[in-house]
């Protein structure tokens, strides 16, 4: 599972929670994640420049709830860091991936978001997934 995260051009923080998150080619480096097209923040994300993929632990699973609602001060329970640019990003992450907005594509109710890797990090974290309402973490038997 990802927390997605940007900052418009207007200086605003903006992100959601994904759990289609997906490497796509090694060369060039692409990855690709969906956002719901009814979001409030997809239309700030189609046009986003950059954009960073935060891989979840089980210490994020709150936040990363938080981040599947709509119209709530998400960044405000999160304790974010900033890059370079400004984008916000989980320092204690199990995976940081910033990315450059290669394309959004429509793909039904969603838009897919490919972007091609700036950088990468990993972290010492485990990480989870969503499956049937719960975290799941890695490794883990889904009875």
């Amino acid at each position: 599972m990802t927390i997605v995260t940007t900052r418009s051009a207007s200086g605003t923080l903006h992100g959601f929670t994904a759990s289609s998150f997906a490497a796509l080619s090694l060369d060039p480096p692409l990855v690709l994640v969906c956002l719901d097209r009814g979001a409030d923040c997809a239309p700030v994300f189609m046009a986003a420049e950059r954009f960073i993929v935060n891989i979840v632990t089980p210490a994020h699973a709150e936040l990363a709830i938080k981040f599947a609602t709509k119209g709530e001060n998400k960044f405000a329970y999160g304790a974010f860091a900033f890059d370079e640019t400004g984008h916000p990003l989980l320092p204690d992450a199990a995976a940081v991936i910033r990315c450059e907005l290669e394309q959004a594509v429509p793909g039904g109710d969603h838009v897919i978001l490919i972007g091609r890797v700036h950088d990468a990090r990993t972290g010492s974290g485990e990480p989870v997934t969503w499956y049937r309402g719960d975290f799941l973490h890695l490794g883990e038997s889904a009875a």
